[in-house]
């Protein structure tokens, strides 16, 4: 009995021992050991439960290529009491891949710590974590992002729960989330998982609803309002590495993080943090900041901790005091960053920031995220210095902070007044200025010479630079200070290209020009004429020539349709035009051009002309809008608005709102724009105002078009097809699809329709591609292999609506094959083999084109003899022709005597439905020897 007594009490303390087992959370991250190497150092880290005596360490560590290591709990690289029962331990590992690839690496060990809330008999479920690597000459250097916060977390029944991973990428590349269930092994979840919010039930924090669990996909912050039920529950999350390549955002990897979250219930009220604003510090400079928290309980006391990629650099950032220590509320805590080059990059750097109270009862938490992006400086003492050939240097100082890429030289007419705030980064978005180069950054100069064009007389071009950095951290500098310099108006200085009328055959354009005031009269003494020249395409042709006057009004012109630009050429009043006699050309200037998108009950307008000076002007900032039906002449065109193009560039919505009357979806409304600019010189006169063509526009409403019907193909039949292919050689492989349908212009659906968008697969469950778009009713689909494929179309308004897509309509390709019945097997190299009509094939002569195989994939051949014996079999594939190519032997390759044989073949076409795939043809040969 005694025996008996002892043997129960040795099971039940092996059964106790075994409820306090062991492993609460973890993740695997991974560091690439060089840019040239396949190998990385794995770190496993795991938290453990200290109330079990089992030590972590006893699982299977897989590499994702075929090899595994066993671990030994004492092999472990760091190990630490981090909380009341909870325990850091790290394993680092190296492993060298045999070659590129996409590597999951995953740990997995036996027992989890028991009683989590939220899966069945947890105890007795395994671990297991994962992380994907990928090792690709496209992708370079990477490492995995890394987790900054522990995964174990403490929240109060009904006390809205939040969490933060504080996940950091050291190459700088986007890290995304989403939501994943615990594992147990390889694609194996943990038995009868439940979501926190399911699991725990309960209410919101507000009492207004049932508890939620959310994941923000971009952020990775946890929500769990709120816990309903004390205990321990597990959650896991993957972070998806993403980089950014030829403006492509590619998947570099994953680490799956799984953490425990220990709800208590408890009187406490969880502290409140201060933090700064988010903001941008330049490069080099130092960053402080005093970080507050407080507790509603007075008798509560509490500490800051802060976690983040600047903790991981060098030089790091630090908070006072380290380590953090529990203190009377409000407390505070000190950061301090001395940035450098080093820290550049395009993300902003995020760091967590946590405040812990000590209770009365669980201790609650409390976070809050700082955003600060570290800005490359703006490139230094730029100057800009003229140059023969109307041309402009700019220069600068080396640049010589952190890993930039290029120098962005950047260039308007005319100085542009601005000052970059904290993070206003780049150039300003309407501030008229243009990217005309880069260069290395090694390289501290640029010559302007416009592209071999010249630069233009009279303008003062103005120049500012940014420096671009280096992918995947990237990067873009502060603006340097602008820098101008002024070209003598020794040409032409044209400064008026403006529509006076608008009509599609007699509108007309006024066309000024200030003479060449800077030029040197005692080699080019006055009076000039000027060539005026004109385009509406790519060439220019002589208008006319003008003399002693500085203005032309340019008529019978298409000025409703048509941009037309102009320039002058200069000769010397008693010149002959010619070539020799030229002495200048002026800039070209474009007419400006209005276009329109129909809105509901407004009008938006946009305008662009292509003109040596500036309409983006601060001293002249207005561009102004005229619009009829505003009058009680309805035809005269008033001045409805004006817009300040530094600010909101060329565009304006005309809602009715200048005087509170709505514009009708049924009426049309005529406009036109007069902008205004100028060179920057003191000596041409400003504002230059220069008129748009009159464009006549509706309103639209939110009503979609229809969706075309009657769709089908020009050749829709199979017959269609082979007579299409009758006259084609039979390695022909230039087809088109010709689609035609018709508008459906029915009451109920928006009749004004811009154009159509045409989509297509070449599978029956592919998925459809946007392959082109038309205006009119018919669609011609080439350069394809093939003629089989699904199509289906929609209608796109002025508005930009879109209809519902046509139904989808596919067309298949026209099989065809066809066969001798003879064969002479004598050995003369004429109809010796049994083959389908093909060139090459062993039938004499040319084969007609109407027995050329088509869109053939496989034949399964068998022949009898007149007693319906099998005698010979052939399948394509591998080294087999699908032109059989049959000698009229037998199964021993043994010659088969004169007669006829009959012959069966299933043929396997490539078509798009699997119905029409395959087709049974029977016929007979005669062996004629």
């Amino acid at each position: 009995m005694k025996q008996l007594l002892l043997i129960i009490l040795f099971l039940t303390c092996l059964c106790i021992n075994a409820q306090a087992t062991h492993i609460r959370a973890g993740e695997i991250t991974a560091r690439r050991l060089g840019c040239t190497s396949r190998t990385y150092e794995f770190t496993l880290t795991a938290y453990r439960d200290t109330g079990s005596d089992i030590l972590f360490g006893n699982g299977i560590f897989d590499y994702g290529d075929g090899n595994t290591i066993a671990l030994n709990p004492d092999g472990f690289f760091r190990k630490e009491i981090i909380d009341n029962e909870v325990e850091l331990v790290q394993f680092r590992l190296t492993h060298t891949y045999p070659g590129d690839g996409s590597f999951t690496v995953s740990y997995v060990e036996d027992f989890r710590n028991a009683n989590i809330i939220n899966m069945s008999n947890s105890v007795q479920t395994p671990f297991y974590v994962e992380t994907t690597v990928r090792l690709d000459p496209i992708f370079g250097c990477n490492d995995t992002p890394v987790f900054l916060v522990p995964p174990i977390d403490k929240g109060a029944v009904g006390v809205l729960f939040f969490h933060n991973p504080g996940a950091f990428d050291i190459n700088g590349d986007s890290i995304s989330f989403k939501v994943t269930i615990p594992k147990s092994r390889k694609n194996v979840e943990v038995g009868n998982y439940r979501f926190p919010d399911v699991a725990g039930g309960g209410q919101n924090e507000q009492q207004t609803g049932p508890a939620t669990y959310t994941l923000d996909q971009l952020t990775g912050d946890i929500f769990w309002d709120a816990p309903g039920l004390q205990g321990e529950y597990n959650i896991a999350f993957i972070a998806e590495e993403w980089r950014k390549i030829d403006g492509e955002y590619r998947f570099l990897g994953s680490v799956t993080r799984d953490m425990q979250i220990i709800i208590g219930e408890t009187d406490n009220d969880p502290p409140e943090l201060e933090i700064p604003m988010d903001t941008c510090i330049e490069a080099g400079t130092l960053l402080e900041a005093q970080i507050i928290a407080t507790d509603p309980n007075p008798e509560s006391l509490v500490k800051i901790e802060a976690f983040g990629g600047p903790f991981t650099l060098v030089p790091s950032a630090t908070l006072s005091p380290d380590p953090a220590v529990y203190d009377q509320s409000p407390t505070t805590a000190d950061f301090s960053w001395q940035t450098t080059c080093d820290h550049i990059r395009e993300d902003p750097y995020l760091i967590r920031f946590k405040a812990t109270d000590n209770g009365p009862g669980i201790r609650l938490t409390a976070f809050e995220t700082w955003s600060v992006t570290v800005v490359p400086p703006a490139p230094k003492n730029v100057v800009a210095e003229s140059k023969p050939q109307r041309s402009i240097e700019v220069s600068w100082d080396p640049y010589d902070c952190g890993l930039a890429e290029v120098v962005q030289v950047y260039r308007r007419v005319d100085s542009f007044a601005f000052n970059p705030e904290n993070c206003e980064i780049g150039i300003p978005e309407n501030g008229g200025y243009e990217l005309i180069g880069a260069v290395p950054v090694a390289q501290n100069s640029f010559l302007d010479n416009n592209a071999g064009r010249g630069l233009d007389f009279g303008a003062t071009y103005c120049y500012r630079l940014v420096a671009v950095f280096e992918l995947p951290t990237g990067g873009v500098s502060y603006a340097s200070e602008e820098v101008c310099e002024q070209i003598a108006a020794t040409g032409p200085v044209i400064t008026n290209v403006s529509i006076s009328s608008t009509d599609a055959n007699n509108g007309e354009v006024i066309v000024s020009w200030l003479p060449p005031f800077e030029i040197d009269t005692s080699i080019y003494p006055p009076p000039y004429k000027y060539q005026v020249l004109r385009s509406s395409g790519s060439g220019f042709s002589p208008v006319t020539t003008v003399v002693n006057d500085t203005t032309y009004t340019d008529s019978g012109l298409n000025t409703l349709d048509e941009v037309y630009r102009y320039r002058l050429n200069l000769y010397l009043d008693e010149a002959e035009i010619n070539e020799e006699n030229l002495i200048e050309v002026s800039a070209t200037a474009s007419t400006v051009r209005l276009g329109s998108v129909g809105l509901f009950e407004a009008v938006e307008l946009n305008w662009e002309a292509d003109v040596p000076w500036s309409n983006t002007n601060q001293d002249f900032p207005y561009h102004y809008i005229y619009r009829n039906k505003v009058a009680a002449d309805t035809n005269l065109m008033v001045l409805i608005d004006s817009v300040d193009v530094t600010q909101f560039g060329y565009q304006y919505i005309d809602s009715g709102a200048f005087n509170n009357v709505k514009l009708s979806n049924n009426e049309q409304y005529c406009y036109y724009v007069t902008t205004s600019g100028g060179y920057g010189n003191e000596d041409i006169f400003e504002p230059l105002l220069n008129n748009s063509q009159v464009l006549c526009a509706m309103p639209d409403d939110n009503i979609n078009p229809c969706p075309p019907f009657e769709v089908s193909f020009n050749l829709g039949s199979e017959g269609d097809c082979l007579s299409f292919l009758a006259d084609k050689p039979c390695n022909f492989y230039q087809f088109e699809n010709t689609l035609v349908w018709e508008a459906n212009l029915t009451d109920s659906c928006d009749a004004n329709i811009s154009y159509y968008e045409i989509f297509y697969t070449n599978t029956i469950d592919g998925e459809f591609q946007l392959v082109g778009t038309t205006t009119e009713t018919t669609f011609t689909h080439k350069d394809l292999e093939e003629f089989a494929g699904c199509y289906k179309i929609r209608a796109v308004d002025q508005s930009e609506n879109r209809s519902d897509f046509s139904e989808v309509f596919c067309k298949e390709n026209c099989p065809n094959i066809a066969f001798p019945n003879l064969i002479t097997p004598n050995g003369d190299n004429k109809n010796d083999l049994f083959t389908p009509f093909y060139p090459g094939g062993a039938a004499t002569g040319a084969i007609p084109l109407d027995k050329c195989p088509r869109f053939l994939e496989k034949i399964e051949f068998k022949v009898y003899n007149r007693y319906g014996k099998q005698v010979y079999e052939y399948t394509s594939g591998g080294e087999n022709s699908v032109y059989i190519n049959w000698n009229g032997t037998n199964f021993s390759g043994e010659q088969l005597p004169s007669a006829i044989y009959y012959f069966e073949a299933l043929v396997t076409f490539d078509m798009l439905r699997p119905e029409n795939k395959e087709r049974f043809i029977k016929g007979y040969v005669e062996i004629r020897r």
